[in-house]
């Protein structure tokens, strides 16, 4: 009685062991399709845009100079709020105070706050470079927009 009741559980894992492979081969299949059909919706989006040219109408060199103003201000900005705080650290008078080393504490700002805003910031610049690279409608596209309602 035991053998057949172990029979039975053999069985049953196997059947549930079916069931899972069939599942996984079945999920796998769908994941092909998915892969498939997106493949070739992006290579039909690729195919309809100009040349040179983004979906926002903006040419790769006028995203690069967008790209590059956006992080330039996000740099100029970090600087001036990183000099405001440290006017609020007390100076140290042990070795005196010149102005070679406020100007190089400048210059290291500056140059700190620069490669911060390459690397990513604080996000102001993605922010700004989402915002400025919206299509802009033109005056009479917007005259026909107010005309229709």
């Amino acid at each position: 009685m035991i053998d057949s009741m172990a029979g039975v559980g053999a069985g049953g894992a196997n059947a549930a062991y079916t069931r899972s492979a069939f599942e996984t081969t079945r999920s796998a299949a769908e994941s092909k399709r998915f892969e498939a059909a997106l493949r070739e919706a992006q290579q039909k989006a690729e195919a309809a845009k100009p040349a040179g040219a983004a979906a926002n109408g903006m040419s790769l060199e006028e995203q690069k100079r967008l790209r590059d103003a956006c992080e330039g201000f996000e740099a100029m900005f970090l600087s001036m709020m990183y000099k405001e705080m440290r006017k609020t650290v007390p100076k140290n008078e042990l070795f005196g105070d010149d102005n070679a080393e406020e100007i190089w504490h400048s210059m290291l700002d500056t140059a700190l706050m620069e490669n911060a805003a390459k690397a990513g910031g604080v996000g102001l610049a993605d922010m700004m470079y989402q915002q400025l690279s919206q299509p802009v409608l033109s005056p009479e596209a917007v005259k026909n927009m107010v005309h229709k309602k």
